[in-house]
């Protein structure tokens, strides 16, 4: 079966999304990225997966309990940084299915059929990313193997994923990218958000609603 490994950190107010701070106070901020983390869940729940949360911060946040409620797994990070996490839970994943792809939740208004697209890609090539604008990625998804791609990386940088297709190249792994998408870390990203998903058919609905609420109180959107 599918793997699908979410990576999740607790909302805990000053702990998340501190780059949205201001304009948002830190429980505005923890009360919006807990909606992430609800939306790409229920978005990933699809027949033919087996979808795991990787969780980092509070381990005994009712968020964790809500979520194995719904029948998720959730597991802490192991790791001595986000590489070295990354690579344990696509391990993890690979003991279990052929396929496995590790997302963040950064992405809550990203089409449900993008990570269908990366297992498909996962047919051609062992390697797949979901790029991101600010330069990163948002997904990654490995068949067979997981490479030695994550190290000597800049994490947090806006070379992050030209480095690791560059450490992919240098190991003559081939590669293939999915949709271009964005990530929501600052006051911009967030102002397109709520305008974004004002256009969508099938808006994920605890955003929607944590989006609606910061409107109110913050005057509507610029």
């Amino acid at each position: 079966m599918n793997q699908v490994q979410i990576f999740a950190k607790a909302p805990v107010p000053g702990e998340v999304k501190r780059r949205l701070q201001p304009p948002l106070s830190a429980v505005e901020a923890a009360a919006l990225h807990e909606a992430f983390v609800r939306d790409v869940v229920a978005r990933e729940l699809r027949p033919g997966r087996a979808v795991t949360v990787w969780r980092a911060g509070d381990p005994h946040h009712g968020l964790w309990r809500d979520l194995r409620a719904l029948g998720v797994p959730v597991v802490a990070q192991d790791g001595v940084d986000l590489g070295r996490r990354m690579a344990h839970a696509l391990h993890t994943g690979l003991h279990a299915g052929e396929k496995v792809v590790l997302i963040g939740t950064d992405t809550p208004s990203l089409p449900a059929e993008v990570t269908e697209r990366a297992f498909a890609a996962l047919d051609e090539v062992p390697v797949v990313l979901g790029p991101a604008c600010d330069g990163g990625y948002y997904l990654i998804g490995v068949r067979g193997a997981v490479p030695d791609a994550f190290t000597g990386v800049a994490w947090g940088s806006a070379r992050v994923l030209a480095q690791t297709l560059s450490r992919l190249d240098a190991q003559a792994v081939p590669w293939a990218l999915v949709d271009f998408w964005y990530d929501v870390d600052r006051p911009a990203d967030l102002a397109l958000l709520a305008h974004h998903v004002g256009q969508l058919a099938d808006p994920p609905p605890a955003t929607t609603a944590a989006l609606t609420a910061l409107g109110d109180a913050h005057h509507g959107w610029a």
